[in-house]
C-alpha cells in the first residue's frame, strides 16, 4: 500500500500514513486519526496524541502510570517492551480491552515535558495483519519545533483621532494580550502603536491616520516577511487610513499559513466609526484550531497544565488555584441529538459532584445552534465546598459536541456569576 505523509504545523509533527485510508482530526483526544473504515466502529485506527506532563516524570514512571490505569478496565495480554519513533528511543504498552473487544498498542516518548504517542487500535481478529502500518507510521514519525498559535487571549486597545474637520474618530483593535507595547506614537491626526511577540519574533504595527495619502513601509528589515492591510473608511466627510502591519521572522516564510490565523482575527476584528466607541470591559479568547471566540472577564488566564486541544480550563485570578470555567469542543464521532448529548454530559456531572441535583433546565444559544442550559448545585470534592454548576451545550454540525460550564462555591456564585453571565451568549463560531 503507499503512503501519504500527513503534517501539523502547530504541533510540530509529521508521520506517514496508508493513503487510502480516512483522515480524522480532534477526535476525541487524538490530535490526528487515520481510519481505515470511518463507517465501522470497529476498523482499524492509528492515532497521534501530544500530551504536557503535570509533573515530571521518566518513560518507566509513564509506563507503570498507564498500566495501573488499563489495569482499571480489565485489560488482558498486557505486554510492554521498547520500540524506535522517529529518532527517539520509546516505549510501548499492549493490550486486549474485553469490554470493547479491541486491541491496542501505544507507542510513546517524552521530550520537552510532553509525551508523544502514536497508538493503533483495531479488533481482535484484524491486529497483527494491519499492525506492520503502526510500525511503518513510527519509522517514519518526525518532530519539529510548531509554529502558530492555537489559541489566544486577546485585549482590545480603543482610541481617537481628529479628522481634517477636527471631528473625532474612534478606532478598535484587538491583540495578543501577551503582546509587549514596544512604540506607542501620537503626531497630530495620526497614531502609531507597535507590538512584539518576544517568543516568536513576531511584530505588529498599527497606523491609524485621517490622512489620504498612503502610509510609508513600515520595515526593510530583510530577517522578516511582511503582511500589510490597509482598511480605508470614508464618506462625504471622512477619509481614514487603518494601516496594520505584521511580521514575522524571514526563515518562517515556507510555514507563513501558520500564523494567518492570528493575522486575519486582528484584521477582521478591526472598527472605526464616529460615534462613541467604549473600549470592552472583556477579554477575548481565541480558538485557532476550532475557529470559534468567547468574551471572557479580564481576570480570567487559560490553565495550560490541565487544557488541551478540545478543552480550554480558566481560573479566575480573583479566586486562583480552582477552575471555574471550561470550554469543550469535541468530535462525538457519531451524528447524535442534543438531548442524547446532554444526558452523556449529565451522567459525568452526576458522578464528578457529590449529591448532584438539577434544579432546572431551559432552552438556549450557543452562537446559531440551539443549546440546552441546566443549573445544577451539590458539593465539589475537590476543594470539599458546596457548590453550583451551569452547563450550556449544543450539537454543532451534528457530531461535534460543544460545552460551556462554570462551577463556583456556593458562597460566592451570585456575585460572580453577575460577572460571568455574557459568557454563554458570546461564543460565535467565524470562517476565516
Amino acid at each position: 500500500m503507499k503512503f501519504k505523509t500527513y503534517t501539523s504545523i502547530q504541533y510540530g509533527f509529521s508521520v506517514d500514513y496508508p493513503s487510502k485510508w480516512a483522515v480524522k482530526e480532534h477526535a476525541a483526544m487524538f490530535l490526528a486519526s487515520f481510519v481505515e473504515d470511518p463507517t465501522n466502529e470497529q476498523s482499524c485506527s492509528i492515532n497521534i496524541t501530544i500530551q504536557n506532563l503535570d509533573v515530571k516524570m521518566t518513560q518507566q514512571q509513564l509506563l507503570e502510570v498507564s498500566i495501573q490505569q488499563i489495569q482499571s478496565i480489565n485489560a488482558q495480554d498486557i505486554e510492554t517492551g521498547s520500540c524506535t519513533i522517529g529518532k527517539y528511543k520509546g516505549d510501548f504498552l499492549q493490550y486486549y480491552a474485553p469490554e470493547q473487544r479491541i486491541k491496542n498498542k501505544q507507542c510513546f516518548f517524552i521530550k520537552d515535558s510532553s509525551v508523544y504517542i502514536v497508538s493503533y487500535t483495531s479488533s481482535f481478529k484484524n491486529f497483527k495483519s494491519r499492525i506492520h502500518y503502526l510500525d511503518q507510521c513510527c519509522e517514519s514519525f518526525k518532530q519539529f519545533t510548531p509554529k502558530g498559535y492555537k489559541y489566544a487571549q486577546f485585549e482590545a486597545f480603543t482610541s481617537t483621532v481628529k479628522n481634517v474637520n477636527n471631528e473625532t474618530v474612534y478606532y478598535q483593535y484587538w491583540t495578543p494580550k501577551a503582546w509587549k507595547t514596544s512604540k506607542k506614537e501620537k503626531e497630530g491626526n495620526k497614531q502609531v502603536q507597535e507590538y512584539k511577540d518576544q517568543a516568536n519574533d513576531l511584530q505588529l504595527k498599527v497606523e491609524f491616520e485621517s490622512l489620504t495619502q498612503k502610509g510609508d513601509e513600515t520595515t526593510t528589515d530583510k530577517k522578516h516577511q511582511n503582511n500589510r492591510t490597509h482598511l480605508i473608511y470614508t464618506n462625504s466627510k471622512h477619509n481614514c487610513l487603518f494601516t496594520i502591519d505584521f511580521s514575522f521572522p524571514k526563515e518562517d516564510e515556507e510555514t507563513s499559513s501558520s500564523w494567518e490565523p492570528i493575522f486575519k482575527r486582528i484584521v477582521a476584528d478591526s472598527k472605526i466609526e464616529t460615534s462613541h466607541l467604549v473600549s470592552p470591559i472583556y477579554d477575548r479568547f481565541y480558538n485557532f484550531i476550532f475557529r470559534y471566540y468567547v468574551n471572557l472577564p479580564k481576570s480570567f488566564e487559560l490553565d495550560n497544565r490541565s487544557s488541551n486541544t478540545t478543552s480550554m480550563i480558566f481560573i479566575d485570578k480573583e479566586y486562583p488555584h480552582y477552575p471555574v470555567f471550561n470550554i469543550t469542543m469535541e468530535d462525538l464521532g457519531v451524528a447524535i441529538p442534543l438531548e442524547k448529548y446532554k444526558e452523556i454530559l449529565l451522567s459525568f456531572y452526576t458522578t464528578s459532584v457529590q449529591g448532584a441535583r438539577i434544579i432546572n433546565e431551559e432552552n438556549s444559544r450557543l452562537d446559531k445552534y440551539r443549546a440546552l442550559r441546566i443549573n445544577m448545585d451539590g458539593r465539589d470534592p475537590e476543594i470539599d465546598k458546596k457548590c453550583k454548576v451551569i452547563i450550556q451545550c449544543a450539537v454543532v454540525k451534528r457530531t461535534k459536541g460543544l460545552l460551556l460550564n462554570v462551577r463556583l462555591p456556593s458562597e460566592i456564585f451570585e456575585e460572580k456569576i453577575k460577572k460571568y453571565f455574557y459568557m454563554f451568549y458570546s461564543l460565535v463560531f467565524y470562517k476565516n
